[in-house]
């Protein structure tokens, strides 16, 4: 990951890995490789552990893989749109439509119930990313997922994703113990 970066390699420098950032810090002999600490409020502490930031990129990797796309880029701090209720929940849904706005991800994750109305504005919360991780660490294999698809998990588990266009829709991803 840091092979060619040499003359970046200073005090201050921050690296883009996956959906966060990498910190290095001056000490007396090297440099300190940080992140945002996933385990607590990402937003203000950081840690020298990066076992969490790794365990996260490799389940944001295996799900587009596995469907035949390209993984798109979430920042840990991006907003993503959950029903409230969804500290509860095992089964979701959970799509990714384009954003105008750079603070928002483009997903929006809710129950897998059939609805005929949208739901109401009270229902809808705004969670930054790494708290969904955090509260669901199930919901991180999702999260890199590109615009226009549909990603259904039940208890916890992808069970398929289909590619939203328009009247058509594909599967990209069946779960074969669910087949």
């Amino acid at each position: 990951m840091l092979e060619g970066q040499q003359a970046n390699l200073r005090d201050g420098y921050v690296l883009q890995f996956g959906w966060g950032p990498i910190f290095l810090a001056a000490t007396d002999e090297w440099l300190r490789l940080t992140t945002p600490d996933y385990g607590r409020d990402a937003a203000n502490d950081r840690t020298a552990d990066l076992s969490g930031a790794l365990a996260i990129q490799v389940a944001q990797m295996w799900l587009p893989g596995a469907a035949g796309v390209r993984p798109q880029e979430i920042r840990f701090d991006q907003e993503v749109l959950i029903q409230r209720g969804w500290q509860e929940m095992v089964d979701f849904e959970a799509s990714r439509r384009a954003s105008k706005h750079d603070i928002y991800s483009g997903w929006f994750i809710s129950d897998t119930s059939e609805r005929d109305e949208p739901y109401p504005h009270d229902e809808i919360l705004k969670v930054p990313a790494w708290q969904v991780v955090q509260v669901n660490p199930n919901l991180a294999q999702v999260l890199a997922m590109p615009d226009d698809t549909l990603t259904i998990l039940e208890d916890n588990e992808v069970d398929r994703v289909i590619a939203l266009r328009g009247d058509d829709s594909e599967y990209l991803y069946l779960n074969p113990d669910n087949s």
